[in-house]
């Protein structure tokens, strides 16, 4: 083994790609080697592959690498040169090294070499020239196919298991007068190079499917492998014809480096392997909306209403900011505190453009963080007196003992609250016989109506009747009265011995009953015969229905026929 590392003058004459050789290619005569997994491919310092140089460099070559995976468990991988002896297996052949045992994958390399996992040796201008080699171990048989050549070989090893008896060969031939070296054996490969793509490009929101596309020019037969980091994706659908390889994959939140490594079958094309792409996938956040005062909120004069929307953002800690928006309309960004995760803004919304569609938008300044935004909050502001009525009605005639009222009030800010009833059970996704599938896209919400009453003080005792109409629905999409029905009932008995007061019978929602028309006609709440006494008589009901809307309600006087 030559000793040290002696410093030589470094020269060119690299030969990159196919060169030319000093002598005709020959096939040596030990192949096959019986001991040889594959092949060798040179690459000079910057990533190119060569197929031959000078023998007074230093190296020969920078890095060789192996045409298939190494040993299982291995990690290091030693390139030598080996002189041949006739009759004698290669295994029993001189050699020395020609690098050290180095690491792969290298990560100090050129992105097509240090992104490949197959063995890679690392040389550097300390280790021995071709030339160095030729004073200890030259090849002095005069036979075809031995004549001056040599065989570069790369064993794999590691830190706890030495190198194996097979090895990947590439076979060279030395031009002893113009002091040059060319691979004649295999015969050198066309080199393929391989670009990676992502769609959609990053970052993108959490739980995203990625499909990872690899294209190899020139086109070749073999596979290709996509990897994050060093963790295989797997093998790719590759068309050979095209040279383009896919797999869709859905990576974990957070950043990754993907990368496609193409392995050729055809030994008349290399293996390569792409750039790293750099891709990120942020981690999800939550937005909720809240807006005080609830809606629906009374207007002034104007049928305006100032309201303080706030949004809550999880997780907390993320810098950022907050717009809110009614529709399409940006309201402005509001006042927010990453350390809480609320932001704030109040802002004036009309009874006119009533409901309010809003939204809160987050946006992080990390992108490592995903936006988020709200469910749709609908609000409304209702007019002045929205909801009220005195209706006082005066008898026909205001001569005692004939003099008197009879008075039906709404109470101020009168609304119904409506609650879904569940959507599991017959109540709440009722079917309607009529209907041949046996089904309805029906859901059942009920709410109760309350601060209606009746007040009369007139002494004739004609009685009288309260009747209810619904117009129809306004919300995002107009919908029948005839969808609402209602279920009139007596909070009590009342304040004095007026009579029987009997509530209205219920009415059934088109959506239970096919031919009713819900409230889209006069129903009667309530009903008060002619009797003896006077006194109020408060009035309730239920009712379902998916949207806000006022139930104007009127009194009927029954009047004696003169």
């Amino acid at each position: 083994m030559l000793a040290g590392a002696a410093a030589l003058a470094i020269t060119t004459g690299i030969i990159v790609g196919g060169g030319t050789a000093a002598y005709a290619a020959v096939t040596p005569a030990w192949e096959n080697d019986p001991n040889a997994l594959g092949s060798l491919t040179f690459y000079d310092a910057t990533g190119a592959a060569i197929t031959g140089g000078s023998t007074e460099v230093h190296p020969a070559a920078v890095y060789a690498q192996a045409s298939g995976p190494g040993r299982p468990g291995d990690s290091l991988a030693q390139l030598w040169l080996a002189t041949p002896k006739v009759g004698v297996n290669p295994l029993s052949w001189s050699k020395d090294v020609f690098s050290a045992a180095t690491a792969y994958p290298n990560n100090g390399a050129p992105a097509n070499i240090k992104n490949s996992t197959l063995p890679v040796s690392t040389s550097t201008n300390t280790d021995f020239s071709i030339a160095d080699y030729l004073t200890e171990f030259p090849n002095t048989i005069n036979q075809a196919g031995y004549t001056n050549l040599y065989e570069f070989r790369v064993y794999t090893s590691s830190p706890s298991q030495l190198a194996g008896v097979t090895y990947y060969r590439t076979d060279i031939q030395v031009d002893p007068v113009a002091k040059t070296w060319t691979v004649v054996f295999p015969a050198p490969a066309t080199a393929t190079s391989t670009t990676l793509t992502a769609t959609p490009t990053s970052p993108q929101p959490h739980g995203t499917a990625v499909t990872l596309k690899a294209h190899v020019s020139p086109a070749a037969a073999g596979g290709v492998h996509f990897f994050d980091g060093a963790t295989d994706l797997g093998a790719g659908s590759y068309n050979a014809t095209t040279g383009d390889a896919t797999l869709t994959t859905t990576p974990a939140d957070g950043n990754h480096t993907f990368k496609a490594q193409f392995t050729s079958t055809d030994p008349a094309f290399s293996g390569s392997t792409s750039p790293d792409l750099a891709y990120s996938i942020a981690q999800p956040t939550s937005t909720t909306l809240t807006a005080s005062p609830t809606s629906p909120a009374p207007g002034d004069a104007s049928g305006n209403a100032s309201v303080t929307l706030t949004a809550n953002v999880t997780p907390t800690g993320l810098a950022g900011g907050v717009h809110f928006f009614d529709g399409t309309t940006d309201l402005g960004a509001g006042s927010y505190t990453p350390g809480t995760g609320v932001a704030t803004l109040t802002s004036t919304l009309d009874a006119a453009h009533s409901p309010h569609q809003l939204v809160a938008t987050f946006t992080p300044t990390n992108t490592t963080f995903g936006p988020s935004t709200s469910l749709v909050l609908s609000y409304s502001v209702v007019p002045p007196n929205f909801g009220t009525a005195g209706i006082p009605v005066n008898a026909t005639d205001n001569t005692p003992p004939f003099a008197g009222s009879l008075v039906l009030q709404v109470a101020a800010g009168t609304k119904v609250d409506l609650t879904q009833v569940d959507p599991t059970t017959p109540a709440g996704h009722p079917v309607q016989a009529t209907d041949p599938t046996g089904h309805r896209h029906a859901w059942v919400f009920t709410g109760g109506l309350s601060g209606v009453s009746v007040q009369d003080t007139r002494p004739d005792q004609f009685g009288w009747t309260l009747n209810g109409q619904a117009s129809d629905f306004a919300g995002p999409t107009a919908i029948s009265a005839k969808n609402l029905g209602w279920a009139p009932a007596l909070v009590g008995a009342g304040s004095d011995a007026e009579g029987t007061v009997n509530a209205g019978a219920s009415v059934d929602s088109i959506l239970k009953t096919k031919t009713s028309n819900g409230l889209s006609v006069p129903s009667t709440q309530a009903k008060a015969g002619a009797g003896n006494g006077l006194g109020t008589q408060n009035l309730s009901a239920s009712r379902p229905g998916p949207y806000r809307r006022s139930l104007p309600v009127h009194p009927a006087e029954r009047t004696p026929y003169r």
